[in-house]
């Protein structure tokens, strides 16, 4: 399937958001025959909306329309009632319809709806059902949106756009968040590969991609910082003695005229958003990347060459150490690390000392990215500073410490959770990223294929049980679980967690932290938390006889228990519960649900490419898909936006298995894990290899992901 076919299947339920948005909105009408009437508008889109009034009105009354936004302003326009309907408790519900609304009109319209106080449209009311949006773009500040008005506009002008696309375009970038080129060809309005062209045509300026185009930063020096800021302008690079540079706004003749009298260069413009020329103003001016830090420190004094994994070699100069990490260079250095982390999604930073060098490498999509190398010498004041940071003791290299710290970047708050290990070579420090307060969604967001969410969804709202969720570290087993905790946290039910650690805070739901010096073990909490008239349990991991006696102990007292175990599949985690020492009568009677999962990395939207299969490959697609084993799959070649991996993002693959009254008189007499897996094939189970390949049919990974997740 062609992926922008499937892309926009996809985003079928974005559309119906569209169509399903209630905008509530004080209207009052003033007919032509002179008579006056108040309502709500429920709502509005370019060609009309939804009037909900106790006045009396028949199909054809004209009149004018004032429609207050949220800023207090009043948006006159002419209306005509197209339909109606009756009966409803609220009073009576009609259809206006705009009429003459002229383009300058609709586009004063249109800002009073999408503009809101301090830039945030609150006016949209999601239905419960929506799916969370998670903006990939910049934060919408009321910069943003005024600057996007003019842009959505210049692309109706370019573009002949009809007043319903520009609509849904608004409606894409300023409230659902979603990235300008992402939402024209999620729209249908360009593809992929013609998307360059089009924004071309927006200003008849050549448009240039600065995600893909870095800016040089020996061009800074043409364009000084304040007019770089002020008129979001920003140097690219020099081609043949001539200066490209990108602009928000090519029509912003004063600084274009201030560029072209101060430049002693010949000068071409390019167009750009402004949020990717706000990006680049900030990596060419304000400080450095991860990848340019030689310049950074460049003439800082070094620090003696670490030598922690010889004998003696724990003693320093501990002051020298104090001054080197307070140096400006290492606190940047650290800085700008921990930036490009967050600004990469990873999930972990690893430090990683060796004899002459230290290599940093990303955990980007579950998979560790070698990100570049750092001097040797300057590493122990580089470990000094990250352990100032998080309150650990300077002075202790030879045996592991842990320790924590928040960092703010890009409008975000992180925790950083920091675990140092002496080695032979040095100190190795590994970060792990964790996003406060993330918006877990809902279990439709984990990412169940329809039938395993048919199948799944059911089990959480049973009153009494125990749910499993199964796979290695890493494969997004919290994430699901605490989806099914949303999903459940109406106000009405005690929820109760044991975690170790609590990585995230949950709204509503009381979390206990396990901590075995204070004597809080995981059975010690459970334990005790049954006298808390719990109705959810959720249990961070069963790792030993005690917790799963107790967890099957609360699933069979009238408790609701989700936790997480460590097998490789959905079949052995009740062969695991066996082995632990539950009597398999007892896992019988309390398991109702496993769920097996992978995370598999997603290729990416904007570099993929489709080719044919290669020799190799279409043997183990023969196996694998012996009847519709296809000819060419899609791959990402590697661009900026996903740093060259080829992938951006994973997706949930999951098997999931119910147990009915069959599989516990099996498990109840013993069955091994064959004896299970027999049973639910033959009840239509699909495991992970299934679902992988689903996904690999979709056109949503690659074959090489498939193997490395599942065989």
């Amino acid at each position: 399937m062609d992926l922008l076919l499937k892309r926009a299947v996809k985003d079928e339920r974005a559309e119906r958001r569209y169509q399903r948005r209630r905008i509530k909105l004080p209207v009052s009408i003033r007919t032509d025959d002179g008579s006056t009437s108040s309502g709500l508008a429920s709502d509005m889109s370019a060609g009309g909306l939804r009037l909900t009034t106790a006045a009396e009105f028949i199909i054809g009354t004209r009149g004018v329309a004032q429609i207050t936004t949220p800023n207090g302003e009043n948006v006159r326009t002419p209306v005509e009632v197209v339909w109606r309907e009756d009966g409803s408790q609220k009073g009576h519900v009609y259809g206006l319809h705009f009429q003459n609304l002229g383009s300058s009109e609709r586009f004063a319209l249109f800002e009073a709806i999408y503009s809101a106080p301090n830039g945030e449209p609150q006016i949209f009311e999601e239905s419960a059902d929506d799916e969370v949006e998670i903006a990939s773009a910049a934060p919408l500040t009321a910069a943003y949106h005024a600057y996007y008005m003019r842009i959505v506009r210049r692309i109706e002008q370019a573009h002949k756009l009809s007043p319903l696309d520009t609509d849904r375009l608004l409606y894409a970038r300023l409230h659902r968040g979603r990235p300008l080129r992402e939402a024209i060809v999620e729209l249908g309005l360009c593809t992929e590969e013609a998307l360059d062209a089009f924004m071309t045509a927006v200003f008849n300026v050549p448009y240039i991609d600065l995600s893909i185009n870095r800016p040089d930063t020996n061009t800074t020096d043409n364009i000084p910082l304040g007019i770089a800021t002020t008129g979001y302008i920003v140097p690219v690079k020099f081609v043949d003695d001539k200066l490209i540079v990108a602009m928000a706004d090519p029509l912003d003749l004063p600084t274009l005229d201030l560029i072209l009298l101060r430049s002693k260069h010949k000068v071409e413009i390019r167009f750009a958003l402004i949020e990717e020329v706000e990006k680049a103003i900030d990596e060419v001016y304000h400080g450095t990347t991860l990848h340019s830090v030689d310049r950074l420190l460049q003439g800082m004094p070094g620090a003696a060459p670490d030598s922690i994994g010889e004998e003696g070699g724990e003693v320093e100069d501990l002051e020298t150490l104090r001054k080197l990490s307070d140096a400006t260079p290492i606190v940047q250095l650290v800085e700008t690390m921990l930036r490009t982390a967050v600004e990469y999604r990873a999930s972990d930073i690893h430090l990683e000392p060796y004899y002459d060098s230290v290599r940093v490498r990303f955990r980007l999509d579950g998979v560790l990215q070698e990100i570049r190398r750092l001097p040797r010498p300057i590493y122990p004041a580089v470990i000094s500073r990250i352990k100032i940071m998080a309150r650990m003791d300077i002075t202790i290299r030879h045996i592991p410490q842990d320790g924590r710290a928040t960092m703010r970047f890009m409008k975000r708050e992180t925790d950083l959770r920091i675990a140092s290990l002496p080695t032979v070579n040095g100190e190795k420090i590994v970060i792990r990223l964790l996003e406060k307060n993330p918006s877990f969604g809902t279990l439709k967001n984990v990412g169940f294929s329809e039938r395993n969410y048919e199948i799944f969804a059911p089990l959480i709202k049973r009153p009494y049980g125990m749910i499993l969720c199964c796979g290695p570290t890493g494969s997004g087993k919290s994430t699901t679980l605490f989806a099914c905790l949303q999903e459940i946290n109406d106000g009405l039910t005690n929820i109760t967690t044991i975690e170790d650690p609590v990585e995230y805070r949950v709204a509503g739901v009381n979390q206990v932290e396990i901590s075995v010096k204070r004597g809080l073990t995981f059975p010690s909490v459970l334990r005790a938390l049954l006298r808390q008239d719990p109705d959810v349990i959720y249990v961070g991991e069963i790792r030993d006889r005690e917790t799963a006696d107790l967890g099957v102990r609360a699933a069979l007292t009238g408790h609701l228990l989700l936790s997480t175990l460590h097998t490789n599949s959905a079949v052995q985690a009740i062969t695991r519960l066996v082995d632990i020492g539950v009597d398999p009568a007892l896992i019988g009677s309390s398991l109702i649900g496993v769920v097996g999962q992978r995370l598999m990395r997603r290729i990416c939207a904007r570099c993929a490419v489709e080719y044919e299969v290669v020799e190799d490959e279409a043997v183990l697609l023969q196996e694998l898909l012996p009847l519709v084993a296809p000819n060419t799959l899609w791959r990402g070649k590697g661009c900026r936006h996903c740093h060259n991996t080829g992938y951006l993002g994973r997706i949930g693959v999951h098997e999931v298995i119910a147990v009915d009254d069959g599989l516990r008189r099996l498990i109840a007499r013993g069955a091994d894990s064959n004896q299970l897996l027999d049973y639910v094939t033959a009840k239509g189970f699909n495991d992970l290899r299934d679902e992988a390949l689903r996904r690999l049919t979709l056109n949503e990974t690659t074959l090489k992901e498939v193997i490395r997740i599942t065989i």
